[in-house]
């Protein structure tokens, strides 16, 4: 899955439902994140991995893979709904993809 798609989930809480059951998620992390393969750009496959796991790095490897967080889920939700202000302004998945990517490079 690629960024675009996830913001669906991201913008929509019962579509995050059926996303936490299609990629088995386990809801009871104390924080599920968002990691990008192998770079920060809009084209990275996305994986999800517990904190627990990670331990919160900025980036983690598994399996030889390089992976780069780009936020936690809930964090993602947030800052589209709150500091970003982006949800429910007609913006597109893309636009609001790229402004998530671009506040990760540059403010966070």
């Amino acid at each position: 899955m690629k960024l675009v798609k996830l913001i669906k989930y991201l913008t929509n809480p019962e579509q995050l439902v059926e996303l936490y059951k299609e990629q088995g998620l386990n809801t009871e992390s104390e924080a599920l994140l968002i990691y990008l393969r192998g770079a920060l750009e809009l084209e990275a496959d996305i994986a999800f991995f517990e904190i627990e796991e990670t331990e919160d790095d900025l980036v983690f490897e598994k399996g030889g893979i390089q992976y780069i967080q780009l936020f936690p889920l809930d964090y993602a939700i947030e800052l589209i709904e709150s500091d970003l202000d982006l949800k429910n302004k007609g913006y597109s998945d893309l636009e609001i993809a790229q402004r998530l990517l671009e506040y990760r490079q540059k403010d966070a």
